[in-house]
């Protein structure tokens, strides 16, 4: 997303910040990294889910939030507490996440899963990939920011020399 800001509306001139106290990569074994964050141009938290849902081109449903006047998330969310104890400190009223989890579903046209990528072949897989797909796949994760450092990457950058590309905003 912050290579790649699509139709996000968000505060230019605030740009990205660093924080080290979320995970990126939210799923349960994750690894711990620092994240970037940003300000919404809009000012009210519907809107912004609207427009990271257009973003993502998603539905809303893939939008976590945390209301922090009312102390409420949309989700299930696995990280209340490190959510609750950054947004604390800060004069945000809110915060939005793309939440999804990990997608190693191979879908046929109709939408049905075919085939399911198992964690210890998805460097295999990754090595599969021709032409554009390949191209996307590898985009994606060279342009992923620096500071994402986990297990998964490090076996991508050692096994498929996927190295990092610098942003301007990492």
């Amino acid at each position: 997303m912050i290579w790649q800001t699509k139709e996000l509306e968000y505060n230019k001139s605030f740009g990205w910040k660093k924080d080290g106290r979320l995970t990126l990569v939210i799923t349960e074994n994750g690894t711990e990294v620092p994240v970037l964050f940003t300000l919404s141009n809009y000012h009210n938290l519907e809107e912004a889910i609207l427009n990271l849902a257009i973003r993502e081109g998603s539905g809303r449903n893939s939008i976590g939030s945390y209301d922090k006047s009312n102390d409420t998330f949309s989700s299930k969310f696995l990280f209340k507490d490190e959510m609750k104890n950054w947004i604390k400190n800060t004069d945000l009223d809110g915060a939005i996440w793309t939440n999804l989890g990990e997608n190693w579903n191979i879908k046929n046209d109709k939408g049905d899963i075919i085939r399911q990528i198992e964690p210890e072949r998805r460097i295999e897989y990754l090595k599969e990939l021709k032409g554009y797909t390949s191209a996307i796949a590898e985009e994606y994760i060279r342009r992923t920011p620096h500071q994402i450092v986990t297990a998964f990457r490090k076996k991508i950058e050692s096994e498929l020399n996927w190295t990092v590309i610098p942003n301007e905003q990492s």
